[in-house]
């Protein structure tokens, strides 16, 4: 069973809630991640310098620490915090309600992580196609620019200069996002909108669009879309958060492993020159693999929930919220 409830606020409340402590998380999270960058740049005089100049001067290697510290600082703050406080205020069991389930299938984590390698070519081809777009000159050049500042940030986050920094990338760039993001990209917003709308497909798409509009990436756009759709197709599968985190953390790994291998110590690295390009073929048979993988996935899976993407309550709740959706009431008691 999926999305177990309790504490019934209507769905307009969840969103409300779910949607404030989005707002404050980002406010503080946002402020507080400043802290580690404070000896870093002058935040309280900022008069004639531009954004550009502030950025370079954090962009640093030798920032490379107080960079991570400050990244760790707003994922938690924007990403897990508002997921973990809304489960805890709209509902009893917040991290069953979540999706942490205590067992883990090797079969479903083997499929999963070829359904991630596959998926590869195809994310590259749409990074391809997004940029082949008619965009105007100037449009083009202001994605490109983000881009740009985007790779100096992981350039320094990532900086590699021995297996030990490896591992602390590993930690940084691909652990820590894809736990946090999953938790609340899949475990609190498709949730919601999963067991709202009743239809669980458009909630994924949603939930994927949102999830790459987040990460600022224009280029990136349908790359992270595509990412977002597979990563909801679990969950609406499972109901397994820790899936999610897996698989996630699966395709971040690869990026923190490939730009490993591409430095070389006391060089700066590049992360635009490990991007794929693949030959058509290659990605044909990505999508055949692709597909094929997602319908041996779905047979893994079936017996790890029964009503994918509903709504169960949990045996035994009775409800006394005065926020109380009456109609969803009698709906449970006719029901029962």
């Amino acid at each position: 069973m999926a999305y177990y409830a309790t504490n019934r606020f209507n769905y307009w409340g969840q969103l409300g809630i779910l949607t404030a402590f989005c707002g404050a998380g980002l406010v503080i999270g946002g402020l507080a991640s400043m802290i580690p960058l404070m000896g870093k740049a002058n935040f309280f005089n900022l008069k004639g310098v531009s954004a550009t100049q502030v950025m370079d001067s954090i962009l640093k290697p030798e920032n490379a620490t107080a960079l991570r510290w400050s990244q760790f600082i707003a994922t938690v703050g924007i990403f897990f915090l508002p997921a973990f406080l809304y489960a805890r205020v709209c509902h009893i069991k917040a991290y069953k309600h979540l999706g942490f389930k205590k067992e883990l299938d090797l079969k479903q984590i083997l499929v999963l992580l070829f359904i991630m390698l596959s998926a590869l070519p195809i994310v590259a081809a749409l990074g391809q196609f997004t940029e082949m777009l008619p965009w105007s000159k100037a449009t083009l050049l202001q994605f490109k620019e983000a881009e740009d500042t985007y790779n100096k940030q992981v350039a320094v986050i990532a900086r590699m200069d021995d297996f030990t920094d490896y591992i602390i990338s590993i930690i940084v760039i691909a652990l820590l996002p894809a736990l946090f993001e999953e938790i609340l990209f899949r475990g609190a917003i498709q949730n919601l909108l999963s067991r709202w709308f009743k239809k669980p497909i458009l909630a994924i798409i949603l939930t994927a669009i949102v999830f790459s509009a987040v990460h600022g990436s224009y280029l990136g756009f349908l790359s992270r879309f595509a990412l977002g759709f597979l990563l909801g197709w679990v969950y609406y599968r499972t109901g397994n958060i820790w899936l999610n985190i897996i698989g996630h953390f699966a395709n971040n790994a690869l990026g923190v492993t490939s730009l490993y291998m591409a430095s070389k110590p006391g060089e700066k690295i590049n992360p635009s020159s490990i991007d794929e390009h693949f030959p058509l073929w290659v990605c044909l048979l990505s999508v055949a693999a692709l597909v094929g993988l997602l319908i041996l996935f779905d047979k893994v899976a079936k017996k790890s929930i029964d009503r994918p993407g509903e709504e169960v309550l949990i045996p035994g709740y009775n409800f006394s919220n005065p926020f109380i959706n009456e109609i969803e009431t009698r709906a449970d008691k006719n029901q029962s």
